[in-house]
C-alpha cells in the first residue's frame, strides 16, 4: 500500500468527560466475541449526538441508533453511506456522484457531523468507515445542537480514541471482484505514562465496479494525540486527511422504452479519457477540558475544515433520433472549494434543584464558512452508440469551454446553547433542550456581479420526559423544532435569497428496552416541513416559501442472543411520507409522495458461531418500491438482496474471511441523476479479507 506523504498527519477525538454516562468501546479483536457487538452498540451514544450532556441511549428522549466499530467489521462495509443505509427506516446509494444520496424520515438528505461538528460538503460520506470508534444516528431535526439540520436526521462519526494502555496493531487486507484492493493499518496507545497518548489509522483501497472503465481510489489517515499535563485538564488533538480520485465515475442508464436494459449494466456512457471526480479534505479539531471540581466542567472546542471536490464528467444521457444510438450531454467542469473555522466553549455543572439531581450544559459556538462554486454550465452534446459509446476527451465534447467562478458564499455564525437534564424522581428525568441561532449570509453571485447579504435569527428547542419503569424499560416522548434552508443555502438563486428558512417541527415517542441477551426499540413520529421553495406558476423567475409536506411512521429495532452461539439483528421502518401543499410552477404535486421515499424498509442479520473460531452470517435488505421524480410518473420496483459471509480465526488474532454481496445477482435501480436515466445498482460480488490484531 503506498500512502503519500501529504497524507501524514495528526489526530485525536472529541473527549467525552468523566461525568457522561455513556461507555465507551475500544476494538480489541475480531472474532469469536464479535457477535455480541450489536447487543452492546446501544450503550455506545457519543456526547454530541443527540445531546452534550453526556445521557446514554436509555436517558435520551429522541429515536438514535449506533453502530460500533466492530459491528461495522463484522458486516464488511465498506464505506459510510454502507454503514447508514442499513439502519432503520434509512435507503440511499453509496454512489460517489450523488452527494448526500440517503434518505430518513420521508426526507432526503441527512446532516453530516464529525465528532459533533456539522461537516460541510459531502468528502466525508465516501470514507472508509474504519477510522471512526462509533456512528451514531439521530431521528429528525438536530436544530437544537447544530442549528441548521436535515429534518430527516443526522449522523454523528465518532473518531478513533487515542487511550492509556497498550492497544493492538491492526492491519486489514481485502480483495474482491474487479481486482478491488483494500488495506488499513492503525496503532495507538501509551507514549509517556500517564501524560501523553496516541492513535494513527492508515487506509487505502483501489476499487473497481461492473461498470466499464470506473474505478475509485481513495487514501486517508487519521491519528489522535491525547495529553493530560495535569490531574484535572484534558487536551485532544485529532487531524484527519483524505484523497480521492474517481476515474470515469458512473452516473447512470439512459431508459429505452421507459425502461433500463439489463445488456447496458457494464455500458459507461461517462468513458472520456479525462473523466474524473477528485477531491482532498483535512479536518482538525483540538478539545481542551478542565474539570475544575467533580461537578463542574469547562471544554473548549476549536474546529477547523478545508476541503476542495472537482468533477469533469459528462452526466447525462438520453435515445438520440438515429436508432442504436444514445446523445450525451451536459459537460459538467465544476470545483467546489469549503473552509470552515470555528470554536465551541461548554461549561457543565452537576447542580441538584431542591432534592432534584440536575445537569446543565451551557455554551456558546462562533463559526466562519467560505464557499466557492466554479461551474462551466453544462454546454457540449453529441451521439455515441447505445451499445458501445466512443471515448473522446472532455475538452472537445465541452466545447472548449471549462469551469469559471460561479458564486461566492460566506456564512458567519453564532450561537448560544442551553441543556438541562431534571431527575424529576429517580425514574422520571425531563430533558429540555434550546439554540438561539444568528446567520450572515453573503452572497457574492460573480457572473452577474450581483451580491446580496441577508440575516437570519431563529431559535431551535427540544423537550421530552422519559421514565425508566424498571431496569430494562424506558418509555419516551418529545417534541422538537428546527430550522433547514428551503434548498441548499450555498446553491440558492439570487431570487431565493429572499426567502425565509424552512420551519421543522416533530412529536415523538417511544419505548427502548434492554435485557441480558436482546434489546429492542419502537418509535413513532409526526414530522412536518413548512415553508418549503415553490416556483411561481406564471412566473418563472419567481419563488414563493408556502409549501408544506408532512412525513408519519412507526420505527422497529432489536437485537437477540437467543443461544451463545447466535445472533440475530434488525429492523423494518413504515414512512408515510406526502406533499400536502405543493407546487412547482403549473405543477400541482399535493398528495404525492417525495422521490426516492420508500415505503417500506427492512433488514435482518444473522450471525452463528458452530465453534469459537469458525463464524458465518447473512444480511437480508429490503427496500420498498419508490418514486424517482415529485410528479409520480416513474416508479422503481422494490428489492430485497441477500449477503453472506464467513471467518474463522487461524489463530488467536488473525481471522480469515469471504464474503459474497447480492448473492441473487438481483438486478435493480435505486436512484436517477437526471430524468431519463437510473443508476442500476451493483450486481453480485465476492471477497476475501483477512484482519490481524497483535
Amino acid at each position: 500500500m503506498k500512502i503519500k506523504p501529504s497524507l501524514l498527519a495528526l489526530s485525536v477525538a472529541v473527549n467525552v468527560s468523566p461525568l457522561t454516562y455513556a461507555a465507551d468501546e475500544t476494538l480489541v479483536v475480531t472474532g469469536g466475541a464479535s457477535d455480541d457487538a450489536a447487543l452492546a452498540d446501544s450503550a455506545l451514544l457519543s456526547s454530541g449526538s443527540a445531546s452534550r450532556l453526556g445521557l446514554s441511549d436509555k436517558q435520551t428522549p429522541r429515536h438514535t441508533e449506533t453502530l460500533s466499530a466492530k459491528t461495522i467489521q463484522v458486516q464488511g462495509k465498506r464505506t459510510l453511506t454502507e454503514v447508514v443505509e442499513t439502519a432503520p427506516g434509512m435507503s440511499g446509494t453509496s454512489s460517489p456522484t450523488l452527494s448526500n444520496s440517503v434518505s430518513l424520515r420521508g426526507f432526503s438528505g441527512v446532516s453530516w457531523l464529525l465528532n459533533g461538528v456539522a461537516v460541510p460538503g459531502s468528502t466525508i460520506q465516501i470514507a472508509d468507515p474504519v477510522h471512526y470508534e462509533n456512528v451514531d444516528i439521530l431521528y429528525g431535526t438536530g436544530s437544537v445542537l447544530n442549528g441548521l439540520s436535515s429534518a430527516g436526521g443526522s449522523v454523528n462519526l465518532t473518531s478513533r480514541k487515542a487511550t492509556f494502555g497498550r492497544q493492538p496493531v491492526e492491519a486489514d487486507y481485502s480483495w474482491s471482484s474487479y481486482n478491488s484492493h483494500r488495506a488499513h493499518i492503525g496503532a495507538g496507545g501509551t507514549l509517556v505514562e500517564g501524560m501523553a497518548a496516541g492513535r494513527v489509522d492508515v487506509s487505502a483501497s483501489s476499487t473497481g465496479t461492473q461498470v466499464d472503465k470506473e474505478r475509485s481510489r481513495p487514501e486517508r489517515v487519521s491519528a489522535q494525540l491525547l495529553l493530560t499535563p495535569t490531574a484535572n485538564t484534558q487536551i485532544t488533538l485529532d487531524i484527519d486527511r483524505s484523497l480521492t480520485d474517481m476515474r470515469n465515475p458512473y452516473f447512470g442508464t439512459p431508459e429505452i422504452n421507459g425502461k433500463v436494459d439489463r445488456a447496458l449494466r457494464h455500458v459507461n456512457y461517462n468513458n472520456l479519457q479525462d473523466a474524473h471526480i477528485r477531491s482532498q479534505a483535512t479536518s482538525f479539531q483540538s478539545t481542551q477540558s478542565w474539570y475544575a471540581t467533580p461537578d463542574l466542567t469547562f471544554e473548549n472546542q476549536f474546529y477547523y475544515y478545508k476541503g476542495f471536490r472537482e468533477w469533469q464528467n459528462v452526466e447525462r444521457y438520453y435515445p438520440a433520433q438515429k436508432a442504436g444510438y444514445v446523445t450525451r450531454d451536459s459537460y459538467g467542469d465544476l470545483a467546489h472549494d469549503d473552509k470552515l473555522t470555528g470554536n465551541r466553549t461548554m461549561v457543565t455543572w452537576d447542580r441538584p434543584i431542591a432534592s432534584f439531581a440536575n445537569r446543565v450544559t451551557a455554551g456558546v459556538d462562533f463559526s466562519k464558512r467560505e464557499f466557492q462554486y466554479y461551474s462551466n454550465g453544462f454546454p457540449g452534446g453529441e451521439d455515441v452508440l447505445l451499445t458501445d459509446p466512443v471515448a473522446n476527451d472532455f475538452r472537445t465534447g465541452a466545447g472548449g469551454k471549462m469551469r469559471s467562478p460561479v458564486r461566492h458564499i460566506t456564512q458567519n455564525q453564532y450561537a448560544l446553547l442551553l441543556e438541562d437534564n431534571l431527575n424529576i424522581t429517580d425514574a422520571v428525568a425531563l430533558l429540555s433542550q434550546a439554540r438561539y441561532t444568528h446567520l450572515d449570509m453573503h452572497w457574492h453571485y460573480q457572473q452577474d456581479n450581483q451580491t446580496i447579504n441577508r440575516s437570519y435569527s431563529f431559535i431551535s428547542v427540544g423537550v421530552g420526559p422519559s421514565w425508566a419503569i424498571n431496569d430494562s424499560w424506558t418509555l419516551y416522548a418529545s417534541y422538537t423544532t428546527g430550522k433547514e434552508p428551503g434548498s441548499d443555502i450555498f446553491f440558492i438563486s439570487p431570487e431565493q435569497t429572499s426567502l425565509p428558512l424552512t420551519d421543522v417541527r416533530q412529536y415523538e415517542a417511544g419505548v427502548k428496552g434492554t435485557f441480558a441477551r436482546s434489546t429492542i426499540k419502537l418509535a413513532v413520529y409526526d414530522l412536518q416541513k413548512k415553508n418549503l421553495y415553490q416556483q411561481s406558476a406564471t412566473q418563472a423567475e419567481v419563488w414563493n416559501a408556502v409549501g408544506k409536506q408532512t412525513s408519519r411512521g412507526i420505527e422497529l429495532s432489536g437485537s437477540l442472543k437467543p443461544l451463545d452461539s447466535v445472533t440475530l439483528t434488525g429492523n423494518a421502518a413504515y414512512t408515510h411520507a406526502r406533499f400536502d401543499d405543493f407546487k412547482q410552477g403549473t405543477q400541482d404535486l399535493s398528495g404525492n409522495r417525495p422521490r426516492y421515499i420508500p415505503a417500506w424498509t427492512a433488514n435482518l442479520a444473522g450471525r452463528y458461531m458452530p465453534t469459537d473460531r469458525l463464524g458465518v452470517g447473512a444480511q437480508l435488505h429490503y427496500v420498498g418500491s419508490s418514486y424517482n421524480d415529485d410528479a409520480n410518473t416513474n416508479k422503481m420496483g422494490d428489492y430485497t438482496t441477500l449477503d453472506l459471509n464467513a471467518d474463522y480465526a487461524v489463530l488467536k488474532d488473525v481471522i480469515v474471511g469471504t464474503r459474497v454481496r447480492n448473492l441473487t445477482d438481483r438486478f435493480y435501480t435505486w436512484q436517477r441523476t437526471y430524468a431519463g436515466q437510473e443508476m442500476i445498482a451493483p450486481g453480485r460480488t465476492y471477497e476475501a479479507y483477512i484482519n490481524m490484531r497483535f
